[in-house]
């Protein structure tokens, strides 16, 4: 069995990429997908270095010749391109930033794999006119068989030998065998991590955090109220006047800072007000509507999606569609 190609590895990791990044986009995509890139070209650099310098020889020569130079490497380009990805992807939050690596990544990937495919059926098949076996000599060192085929073309034209038309029969070798299982396993596990990844990331029936949930009616809650809620990870909020409504807000109760859950303390007083939302862990302190009023998180309580049916009153959060916390966080609060 020849060399394994690193080509099927790389576009199953681009494959599994774009399916992740369309079913469940997440932050800093490109610099993560980036990253890949950046893995990727080390190990082809490294593997083509190696083929360059092949095995080293088995008796050192007495003069040593001057070798033809190597043709110009392409991964120092890919490296310097997954580098400059992965600053991009830090500056710019784009969810689907992967995209621009993945895709491109997948189709050179395809293209490396065939050209790859090729040149190992190039190499494996006889050139034109090559002798397939030793030649059977006949009297005055006449080649009978077998022989190339100009040769035999020559001679039949001249009537020195019938030219008869052989069909080929092509046999199943073990080297043959073993190709095709590789390929087919790899396949077969590459379509089974893509599967994996889709079953794992694909909504289908979802319940509790990451769907959608009803904590109940309108009328359950008294305006001013906080009611957590454990299935859904967030506080339902029903604002007052005084407190920036009226409305419904659900607020994540997950800190932005480092992710500690964040508690209402209604005895805590701050700037001589009693009630807030106070971080445990670092101490980021939160209005009623979650707005950010002091401590190190880097914005205010982000929000979740919130309905109410106007005609049954019931309200439906969906835990799945979440959006980061702003000042004017009372601004979207939603009317019973």
């Amino acid at each position: 069995m020849g060399r394994l190609s690193m080509w099927p590895a790389v576009l199953g990791l681009a494959l599994a990429m774009v399916v992740v990044t369309l079913i469940k986009p997440v932050e800093n995509s490109l610099a993560f997908a980036s990253a890949a890139v950046v893995i990727i070209a080390l190990l082809g650099w490294v593997i083509e270095a190696r083929e360059v310098a092949g095995p080293p020889p088995a008796v050192e020569p007495e003069h040593e010749e001057e070798e033809e130079a190597p043709g110009p490497s392409y991964w120092p380009i890919v490296l310097a391109l997954g580098v400059v990805g992965i600053a991009a992807g830090i500056v710019y939050d784009w969810p689907s930033g992967g995209l621009l690596v993945a895709l491109p990544l997948a189709a050179g990937a395809s293209a490396g794999w065939a050209n790859a495919l090729k040149a190992e059926m190039e190499a494996s098949t006889p050139a034109e006119g090559e002798l397939l076996g030793p030649p059977l000599v006949g009297s005055g060192g006449r080649v009978l068989m077998p022989v190339p085929g100009r040769v035999l073309a020559a001679e039949a034209a001249g009537g020195a030998a019938i030219a008869i038309e052989r069909v080929e029969t092509k046999q199943l070798s073990r080297r043959s065998v073993l190709r095709l299982t590789f390929w087919t396993g790899l396949g077969g596990g590459l379509l089974a991590f893509a599967g994996m990844m889709v079953d794992m990331l694909y909504p289908r029936g979802v319940t509790g955090f990451g769907s959608v949930i009803s904590p109940g009616t309108v009328d359950q809650f008294a305006p001013g109220t906080k009611t957590p809620n454990s299935e859904g990870k967030f506080w339902l909020v029903n604002l007052t006047e005084e407190q920036g409504g009226p409305g419904f807000l659900a607020l994540w109760w997950k800190c932005p800072h480092l992710g500690c859950t964040v508690p209402w303390n209604p005895s805590f007083t701050f700037q001589g007000t009693r009630g807030w939302f106070r971080c445990p862990c670092h101490g980021s302190t939160y209005t009623h509507a979650g707005v950010r009023v002091f401590g190190p998180a880097p914005r205010s309580l982000d929000r979740m999606e919130l309905t109410i049916d106007p005609s049954t009153g019931r309200i439906s959060v969906n835990t799945g569609s979440i959006t980061k916390g702003t000042p004017d966080n009372n601004n979207f609060a939603v009317e019973g």
